[in-house]
């Protein structure tokens, strides 16, 4: 029995070895944790829902994710609408049947997906199936995109030249492992802290204005970068991203991934323009942060 018990002890201290590097980095990248949340519950806000998809053993993270918003464990907390793209078995077999597993999920955003929704993608092994395809369907149509990932995707070529660069990603959570049973774990946690700062947000969106968060820690970007900042925006001003009432602009750059910068008059902003064919120098009519009209322009 005592040799039972050192045995166990042994194998308990070499697992709490291996999980102490990731635990580190989720601790390091907490700055990266706020930001996706902030974002998220923004779009929550302008009533955009969470898409969540993954492939294999992430399929049940999937699931998990959209059953913590959708489903409050904690008495008081709103729901919050969550859809996983990997539940529907009679869906995702019809569509690997009819298209093939490579659209499996990206088929379901192009239908589902509205430029307000948020896309949460599980990416652990290079067999991630159609993952990357429904980050693409995504991006085009203006949701706002976050990919859970391993260490070993990280340090590959596949996250490397999709995700990292934000081609298709506007927030990338490395769990910093290339263990996928870590990985996941390390996952179940990041996601757990999305839920839970996506509603304090929610709560109380005067937390924005906080020094730890807009100050010296730097957890957040600069309220003056050019980047969009959804979560600093008044819901009553008239604003590209979150206006009721659609904004006319002036586009300055063409991005891939059916992107635009656009000159708003007080700055600018990156939008959608995958409805529209808009060229640089045309004036666009913007609602919810996409181009629905092109106005007219001086591009020849």
């Amino acid at each position: 029995m005592a040799e039972v018990r050192a045995q166990t002890t042994s194998l308990l201290k070499e697992a709490a070895a291996r999980r102490a590097g990731p635990g580190r980095a989720l601790v390091e990248d907490a700055g990266l944790v706020v930001r996706a949340a902030i974002d998220m519950a923004a779009r929550f806000r302008r009533g955009g829902r969470l898409l969540a998809f993954g492939a294999g053993a992430a399929a049940t993270d999937a699931g998990h994710l959209a059953v913590e918003f959708t489903h409050p464990v904690i008495v008081g907390k709103r729901a919050l609408p969550a859809i996983s793209l990997a539940n529907d078995a009679s869906l995702v077999s019809g569509i690997a049947v009819s298209r093939g597993y490579g659209a499996v999920f990206s088929t379901q955003v192009r239908m589902l997906g509205r430029p307000e929704d948020v896309a949460v993608g599980f990416a652990v092994d290079d067999r991630c199936g159609d993952v990357l395809g429904a980050f693409a369907a995504a991006r085009q149509l203006g949701m706002l995109t976050v990919a859970l990932v391993d260490g070993a995707l990280v340090d590959g070529a596949l996250v490397d030249g999709a995700l990292v660069d934000g081609t298709l990603v506007d927030h990338v959570l490395d769990a910093r492992c290339a263990d996928p049973r870590i990985a996941g774990e390390a996952h179940m946690t990041t996601y757990h802290l999305l839920w839970e700062l996506v509603h304090v947000f929610l709560d109380d969106p005067g937390l924005l204005d906080e020094p730890d968060l807009r100050g010296e820690r730097g957890l957040l970007p600069d309220p003056g970068s050019a980047r969009p900042a959804p979560y600093g925006c008044d819901a009553d001003a008239t604003c590209v991203t979150c206006a009721d009432t659609a904004v006319p602009v002036h586009v300055t750059e063409l991005r891939p991934g059916g992107l635009a910068v656009v000159d708003t008059g007080g700055g600018t902003e990156e939008i959608s323009v995958a409805l529209v064919e808009a060229r640089v120098g045309d004036t666009v009519l913007v609602h919810a942060g996409e181009a629905i009209a092109v106005l007219g322009g001086d591009a020849s």
